[in-house]
């Protein structure tokens, strides 16, 4: 049996360079946050976390499917293991030909293997959040798309508490793995609660925990203690199998000095080839 490590399980959810420049430069505060932008790419940033995986989210439409931007893309994943393409980008963005794209480009890059939906509960077409219904055909259309290409072509979701709130557990039946974020540090107990809502509504469906770099919301470096916190109590569940992977967001908050960024390099380097 081929031996599994941490490092395969671990990923980058990656955007187009640039992508949060706005963010930052100055908080709302007053105070200087590193340089005033990130060049950094996807493929740059997973190689410099030394992550082999990456889910590539579509931001303000960009890149379209299908366009030499998206097909140029792909080509610069080839030295990765497993890649996913969104069906709804940032925001809920969505044209309607992502799966189209996904299932085209499968032959020629291996290594896609399904679709990411982000902020799903979301359509820009509306003011209103996409309904229970609405979302869960969403995911069954994906479903029965990817199933003609190969069975094995997944469906990964990004899910907030709060989600839970909204949205019925058969909702995400066609889903194979739900990503679960935080946007605000938190205590450890409050992060372990939330996880264990998940873990108690899903107890059968494969998580990932969701790890954020930068602070949005305060626009503000994160407590590093806080993100040491969430790093290790993600390897603790995946060690102990209650996850399947780790993601670091993301690729457009790297190269701008972050204290997160320079200690998860050192601590991927530490237990990446920890074996599981």
């Amino acid at each position: 049996m081929e031996k599994v490590t941490v490092r395969d399980k671990l990923w980058l959810f990656a955007s187009r360079p640039h992508d949060d420049d706005p963010y930052f430069g100055r908080t709302h505060e007053g105070t200087i946050v590193g340089c005033d932008w990130s060049r950094i790419t996807p493929a740059e940033g997973a190689f410099m976390l030394g992550t082999p995986n990456l889910m590539m989210i579509i931001s303000d439409g960009i890149p379209v499917p299908y366009s030499k931007d998206a097909k140029g893309y792909l080509e610069s994943f080839c030295r990765l293991k497993k890649v996913l393409w969104s069906c709804t980008g940032s925001a809920g963005f969505r044209l309607g030909i992502e799966e189209d794209f996904i299932c085209d480009m499968k032959e020629k890059y291996p290594n896609l293997m399904g679709g990411f939906f982000d902020d799903f509960s979301w359509d820009p077409k509306c003011t209103e959040k996409r309904t229970p219904q609405q979302v869960k055909e969403l995911f069954a259309n994906a479903r029965e798309k990817f199933d003609k290409v190969s069975k094995d072509m997944e469906i990964w979701a990004t899910c907030y508490v709060e989600e839970l709130e909204s949205y019925p557990v058969d909702t995400f039946d066609d889903v194979d793995v739900l990503t679960i974020w935080s946007m605000h540090n938190g205590s450890k107990e409050r992060y372990e609660n939330n996880f264990k809502k998940y873990e108690d509504a899903f107890p059968n469906k494969k998580k990932a925990m969701g790890i954020y770099m930068y602070d949005y919301v305060n626009r503000d470096f994160i407590d590093l203690d806080n993100f040491k916190m969430q790093c290790e109590t993600s390897l603790k569940w995946l060690k102990e199998g209650r996850i399947d992977g780790i993601i670091f967001l993301t690729n457009c908050t790297m190269g701008i000095k972050l204290e997160t960024e320079k200690w998860l390099r050192n601590w991927i380097d530490e237990v990446g080839e920890d074996i599981l």
